[in-house]
């Protein structure tokens, strides 16, 4: 009986193993080092997640107070729908895949940053339980696109997406929508979908906000959907060039409220006419609201 699918005796691999006994093995074992080290270089390039950083006048703002128009502000509420990841490389694209998560369909991302307190310096003793509540309020938080397998960002020159939710998913009804998209923080109604970008600041003496979203959306109530695009759809495509490795995504605060007076009148809901809302949208569409580093 003859046997198949085995692999095939070879005498002159049987000759080099076992001849020269000592000089053979230590030749097997430089040339599976050399083996070992050019595949584990070949990864270092490779990465399973792009870190998103909140830059002001071009430094990372770690904490949620910052001062802007002469006055000090906190942010109470930063976050962001993105969807259509797509990388360039040499003319050729690639779509990654997301990983799911709480955080991540397939397809779209929230990005909620974590932003500390800004807290004064605590004695020693405190500093334990500090760590507990920053971890705690960590888990609130999103500070990275994630990938559900390496990609190879060194070899990538663009990075593309789009600050929405796409139409087929931003009308559903939230209540059997997966995470994040179930989140009533971030949905105005059936009829008008998801708050596309939002960020909630208070001064000393106002308040100011700004959220984004389709308006101009035909239904037959608030608790329908819509059978086509909104009159105003307020998606923006971002077409990022990498500045250096890629590792993060900024979004750069002083350039989105540029040239606003951050008064509570000033403040954008696309629920009126109201000029903020066309001074940010030319903001974002200056396409350097946003920068791949």
């Amino acid at each position: 009986m003859k046997l198949v699918n085995t692999l095939p005796f070879r005498p002159d691999i049987s000759k080099f193993l076992f001849s020269n006994g000592p000089i053979k093995v230590f030749s097997l074992f430089i040339i599976s080092c050399l083996i070992a080290l050019i595949s584990s270089c070949s990864k270092l390039d490779e990465a399973q997640s792009i870190a998103f950083e909140v830059w002001h006048d071009g430094s990372p703002l770690d904490c949620k107070k910052f001062e802007s128009h002469q006055q000090g502000w906190t942010i109470q509420q930063l976050a962001f729908f993105i969807s259509n990841v797509q990388l360039s490389a040499q003319g050729s694209v690639l779509k990654p895949k997301l990983s799911t998560t709480p955080w991540q369909t397939d397809g779209v991302v929230l990005l909620q940053p974590y932003l500390a307190d800004c807290e004064t310096e605590l004695a020693d003793e405190t500093q334990t339980e500090l760590g507990k509540q920053v971890s705690a309020e960590a888990l609130k938080a999103n500070n990275a696109l994630q990938f559900a397998a390496p990609v190879n960002l060194d070899s990538a020159q663009q990075l593309s997406f789009t600050l929405a939710v796409p139409f087929e998913l931003n009308h559903q009804n939230p209540l059997l929508q997966p995470s994040p998209l179930n989140l009533p923080s971030m949905f105005w109604s059936w009829r008008s979908g998801h708050k596309f970008f939002r960020l909630d600041m208070q001064g000393a003496n106002n308040s100011w906000v700004f959220h984004l979203g389709s308006v101009g959306c035909s239904a037959a109530s608030t608790m329908r959907s819509p059978q086509e695009q909104c009159v105003q759809p307020n998606r923006v495509r971002f077409d990022l060039n990498k500045q250096d490795n890629g590792a993060k995504l900024v979004l750069h605060l002083d350039r989105l409220i540029a040239n606003t007076s951050l008064l509570g009148s000033d403040s954008c809901l696309f629920h009126s006419e109201q000029p903020s809302c066309d001074l940010l949208m030319s903001n974002l569409n200056t396409q350097d609201v946003f920068e791949w580093h």
